[in-house]
């Protein structure tokens, strides 16, 4: 499979004028990208921060460069003698948030956006139809900024956020959430296993993993070892739950056709052949079943689990798959139900 990589080179640029110190020059610079986010302020001024291995991209409320200096020399200070928790608990920050909806190829749609140093109430919003969401966010800046971002999107309403899994999975069962995203990105701590455990204790609840990065390049670096390849292309934050627009607005939608949306709208977006509506007609719901188990990386072992039946049995099915699909190799069986 064929390796595509949209993320861009240059999320900022800087400019040296005459007079200002070339370091200051180097880190106070606009940043692409983030324009929608805040129109009020035409290129508005960023200043890049790093410090104790970490980086993060600041937006400092203004585009004259003097007032813009004064702000970044007060958030450099935060940093250096308080740390980043301390800073990011006082400062708006950028990051790219990645949503990685087929696991193999490994296919993501990313964007920028910023953090919140407060809570934010969405009372009295319309009673109009929404999916309603359940947030997984570590990061108490960033989990703000997300549900900031999800109340704005028209048509969805983030109806619970939870730190840790312990409460998502608490809430999950009261709210009734029609979607979950939840902070578990490709190369993730193994011990982990968010998304099994997602499927084993809400197994009607649409879920998808994402990632948190300062910028797109964090995003496409930092996740490597996919064996079938990976395609990533930037969308603005109001087209980036598009792969999903619709599935709600008749009656809760089933795993096949979410995963049948998705594939048909990731390849239009790709430019890809379109889907097939049925594709692989031939095959039986149990071997779609370890098909879809292969797309999401299940092992042999998770797979009897997640199918409850016994290992023997995914060996037979896997077999009977490989043979009607004309493959030998799981990455051969996932890339041609992707490319149908």
């Amino acid at each position: 499979m064929k390796s595509i990589k949209r993320a861009s080179r240059r999320d900022s640029r800087a400019t040296s004028p005459i007079g200002i110190d070339p370091v200051e020059a180097a880190t106070i610079l606009h940043r692409r990208y983030v324009e929608e986010l805040r129109p009020e302020i035409t290129s508005e001024l960023f200043v890049r921060v790093e410090h104790g291995g970490r980086l993060g991209f600041f937006p400092l409320s203004t585009n004259q460069r003097a007032a813009a200096s004064r702000q970044a020399a007060v958030i450099r200070r935060v940093v250096q003698q308080a740390g980043w928790p301390a800073a990011t608990a006082r400062f708006v920050r950028e990051f790219t948030l990645a949503i990685f909806w087929l696991p193999n190829p490994l296919t993501c749609t990313y964007t920028s956006l910023f953090t919140r140093v407060t809570a934010q109430s969405f009372a009295g919003r319309a009673p109009a139809r929404r999916v309603r969401v359940i947030l997984y966010e570590p990061d108490e800046p960033v989990r703000w900024g997300l549900e900031h971002w999800l109340n704005q999107l028209p048509g969805y309403e983030c109806v619970a956020v939870a730190g840790n899994p312990t409460a998502f999975f608490r809430s999950a069962p009261r709210v009734k959430p029609d979607l979950a995203l939840f902070n578990e990105p490709p190369c993730a701590p193994a011990s982990e296993h968010f998304a099994t455990r997602l499927a084993t204790e809400c197994p009607g609840l649409v879920g998808f993993p994402y990632g948190i990065y300062h910028d797109s390049e964090h995003a496409w670096y930092s996740v490597t070892g996919v064996d079938g390849g990976y395609y990533y292309r930037r969308r603005g934050p109001a087209q980036m739950l598009d792969p999903i627009a619709g599935l709600w607005a008749a009656q809760s939608p089933t795993r096949d056709s979410v995963e049948a949306q998705i594939r048909h709208h990731i390849q239009t977006l790709f430019g890809l052949r379109a889907a097939n509506p049925e594709p692989f007609p031939g095959l039986t719901k149990r071997e779609r079943d370890v098909l879809t188990g292969l797309r999401h990386g299940h092992t042999d072992k998770s797979l009897a689990t997640l199918l409850d039946i016994s290992v023997w049995t995914v060996h037979t099915h896997m077999k009977s798959l490989f043979d009607k699909l004309g493959v030998h190799t799981r990455a051969e069986a996932v890339a041609k139900y992707f490319e149908k």
